[in-house]
């Protein structure tokens, strides 16, 4: 086992007269002010010591103070270094001297010797709680005098009296400052609870709201007191009380083992809306050693609703970008694939066509004479005959097939996977549905071109080979 030794130095403990003067002022007893214990306890011990001159002293750092006096006039105060006493509060046992001028401890003590100065001195010490001698009950004489064992006997015991009634005094003010420091921290502990960002509150092993921060009596809008004594099926009602109630005895089985949980609340009254919480529940011994259960709840109504409200407009972007992405590969009048889509498509289908060993085909379509269409009927009306085509393309097609406005009145169909025979089937059945369409102004009609994918051939020389097949059919 290590031991390492600290390098903070020994701070010195007090004197014990600067200990006896913190003593005596935390108990309010350096004041002049008479106090009728005192005084009575005093008066009998005169009485039974038969001795004019009597004193309850206190000594601080620097004072001694007759706290009740009997014989004596004048200042009740003095310096501790010219009294006796001050050699009374060093021991634990009556100090009785029988003639100050025969002791040497006094010798230089003016104040003892002038006049009718103390010959005869009896002082038994007066303790605190710790032991310490604070001051001094005493009787004197101006003439040396002795006390008899019963008189002796009897100051001790008058002594301790007036020492337990300091100690009282010191007990009842350890109280006061214990009760103060409570309610400090009892204060301290509310302001905390009452501050912190969530809900807290108590329960008894039925249910029963015990107490609640006011974070949540703001929350629903009620008072301190209003929940008191209440239960979760009063306040939530039966099956939320239920859901509650089951939780809490989960965590009163686990008791000292936090539980957590998503709670949903219903409408309230106060609020008017259902609110979500995260709780936290751990069950503990109260005051009186009784089932408690704590729970710490934080509100997630709020921060639900922004999570809610941040993945709409996540899922709003993500529309939006979805629709950005199809603008962008879509033809904006006829809403078929566009030339740049058309040609990511095509490199890729012809590859995969030729890797596989698969046929494809490319047909490439132009309206006949639509110049003449948009010069003789205008523009709008060719816009559409470029729609209807395109919806004639659209459901003429397989759905592996992949129609585009390859640029103006231009049209184009990729169909992979397809033999030349499948791929004239399909520009029969366009033809057919071209014948069959109600036109508004007049018919239309269309050319083709049509070209078979090769096993060496690229993209480009596809396309060029339909143009070519299209331009033979013009």
């Amino acid at each position: 086992m290590a031991i390492r030794s600290s390098n903070a130095a020994l701070v010195p403990a007090p004197p014990l007269a600067e200990l006896r003067g913190d003593l005596l002022r935390r108990l309010n007893l350096m004041n002049e002010a008479f106090e009728t214990e005192f005084d009575e306890l005093l008066e009998l011990a005169t009485v039974i010591c038969a001795k004019p001159l009597g004193a309850v002293t206190l000594l601080d750092e620097e004072t001694q103070l007759m706290k009740a006096r009997v014989g004596f006039k004048g200042a009740r105060t003095m310096p501790v270094r010219e009294s006796i006493c001050q050699y009374t509060v060093r021991g634990t046992h009556l100090l009785m001297v029988e003639d100050t001028l025969q002791d040497a401890r006094f010798a230089d003590n003016k104040t003892l010797q002038e006049g009718d100065g103390i010959r005869f001195y009896a002082g038994m010490p007066l303790v605190s709680t710790s032991g310490m001698a604070v001051g001094a009950l005493c009787v004197m004489d101006t003439e040396p005098a002795t006390l008899t064992l019963q008189q002796q006997r009897t100051l001790e015991i008058l002594g301790r009296q007036l020492s337990n009634q300091i100690q009282l005094r010191e007990r009842a003010a350890a109280l006061t400052a214990a009760l103060a420091e409570n309610e400090r921290a009892r204060g301290m502990f509310n302001t905390i609870l009452d501050n912190v960002p969530m809900e807290i509150y108590l329960k008894d092993a039925e249910g029963h709201l015990m107490f609640y921060n006011r974070k949540m009596a703001a929350r629903f809008n009620i008072d301190m007191e209003e929940w008191i004594g209440k239960t979760s099926t009063e306040l939530w009602g039966t099956e939320t009380g239920a859901d509650i109630a089951r939780e809490e005895e989960y965590a009163f089985r686990h008791g000292g083992r936090p539980h957590e949980s998503f709670l949903e609340l219903p409408e309230s009254q106060k609020t008017g809306q259902t609110t979500y919480w995260r709780t936290t529940k751990v069950a503990c011994e109260g005051l009186h050693g009784e089932k408690v259960m704590a729970c710490v709840a934080v509100d997630m109504t709020d921060q639900m609703a922004r999570e809610a409200e941040v993945q709409r407009m996540q899922d709003e972007l993500e529309e939006a970008n979805r629709k950005l992405s199809s603008l962008a590969l879509t033809d904006a009048l006829t809403g078929l694939w566009n030339r740049r889509a058309f040609d990511s498509r095509l490199e890729t289908t012809v590859i995969g066509s030729q890797r596989s060993k698969q046929s494809m085909a490319l047909l490439m379509i132009d309206v006949d004479n639509f110049k003449s269409v948009n010069d003789r009927f205008g523009h709008p009306y060719g816009d559409t005959v470029l729609r209807n085509v395109a919806k004639i393309l659209t459901r003429s097609k397989r759905a592996e097939d992949v129609a585009c406005r390859f640029g103006g009145e231009e049209f184009a169909i990729l169909m992979p996977g397809s033999n030349i025979e499948g791929a004239k089937q399909l520009a029969q059945r366009v033809l057919d549905a071209m014948h069959a369409f109600a036109w508004e102004k007049e018919p239309i009609t269309l050319s083709m071109g049509l070209a078979m994918c090769s096993l060496t051939c690229s993209s480009d020389e596809l396309v060029d080979d339909a143009d070519e097949a299209l331009y033979t059919a013009k």
